[in-house]
């Protein structure tokens, strides 16, 4: 699995005005969307889908945070305490997962956890014990925006989106 970084810098530098830069979703690669360093515009960013369907990150992320997750808050994928959120075509390539809880993903579109920062493998960005570590994996149907209607390749992109909340 790859992984490369995109910053509002790629953005940039590697287009015009009118133009747009298209992520290979096709690909077996995990884009991590960095804004640390400032805002994205990602109205100008396109997921190239492997069945050559083109969509509008921007359009896509809207959709995953007015979708209903129920008991459980709405990823809010601009505000994560490390000011990123990941995305691929392949629901395991974050490696977040068990294979439980990516049977659960598959049912629900999404699966959302928390755990203490003393709890293993919780990498929190705090040493205050009173912090939780939180992450979720959102997919999205390519064509609908909502839940995946298939789970066949090309047809969703998977976000990952972790907070820490003290």
């Amino acid at each position: 699995m790859e992984h490369e970084r995109i910053t509002q810098a790629e953005v940039s530098k590697a287009l015009e005005t009118s133009e747009f830069l298209s992520l290979d979703m096709s690909q077996d690669t995990v884009y991590a969307l960095d804004y640390s360093g400032g805002p994205i515009d990602y109205a100008r960013i396109k997921l190239s889908t492997g069945n050559g369907k083109e969509i509008l990150l921007s359009e896509q992320m809207a959709a995953i945070e007015a979708a209903d997750y129920g008991d459980y808050p709405a990823p809010a994928l601009t505000d994560a305490s490390d000011d990123r959120f990941s995305i691929s075509s392949d629901e395991a390539a974050f490696g977040k997962l068990s294979q439980s809880e990516l049977d659960q993903l598959r049912v629900d579109g999404f699966f959302y956890s928390e755990k203490p920062v003393s709890a293993p493998g919780a990498k929190p960005q705090s040493t205050d014990p009173d912090c939780v570590h939180a992450y979720c994996e959102i997919c999205t149907d390519n064509t609908t925006g909502g839940h995946p209607e298939t789970w066949l390749p090309g047809t969703f992109t998977c976000y990952l989106i972790e907070h820490v909340w003290c």
